[in-house]
């Protein structure tokens, strides 16, 4: 994550130039945790994913939700080394599911170019694969990466009722 600029997937740009931050329509019912920067944050985070899809009944998603949770939490943990903020909120608007993974490295992600042997960089080709839309906002503090997925209407509006 050194680069200093998001770089286009094959798919459409990649997440703030197709979305904007200031264009995101509002959130309703957010959850959020502050993890530490230790290995344990990642199962932390899976398991703090399947709990809140479960509270929203977003059961549909948890597998890849699950997955790039790991991913993000990881890729933090790996180039950023202090807290870890986890964010998941849903959004009434376009009815999207959306995770945020907020660090304090300042690089922008990368897509990589891997080979069958490599151990890693796979995990933006997986958000590349797996989510709506995804991408990465600098802040004051570092940047926040952030994916949506986009929920079956009837499963996100049973959610909403449920006071989120």
């Amino acid at each position: 994550m050194n680069a200093t600029a998001v770089t286009p997937s094959r798919r459409a740009l990649v997440s703030t130039e197709r979305r904007p931050e200031a264009a995101r329509p509002p959130a309703s019912g957010g959850t959020s945790w502050l993890l530490p920067s230790e290995p344990s944050s990642v199962p932390r985070a899976r398991r703090l994913t399947i709990a809140q899809l479960g509270v929203w009944s977003l059961h549909d998603f948890s597998d890849d939700a699950e997955l790039l949770v790991s991913e993000l939490v990881t890729n933090a943990l790996r180039h950023a080394g202090g807290p870890i903020r986890l964010t998941f909120s849903l959004c009434s608007v376009d009815r999207a599911f959306r995770c945020e993974v907020a660090d304090e490295d300042r690089g922008q992600p990368r897509v990589r170019r891997t080979c069958g042997d490599d151990e890693g960089g796979r995990g933006l080709h997986l958000l590349d694969l797996l989510s709506r839309c995804w991408g990465s906002t600098c802040t004051e503090a570092g940047k926040v990466v952030w994916f949506e997925l986009h929920p079956p209407a009837l499963a996100l509006e049973a959610a909403l009722e449920k006071g989120t």
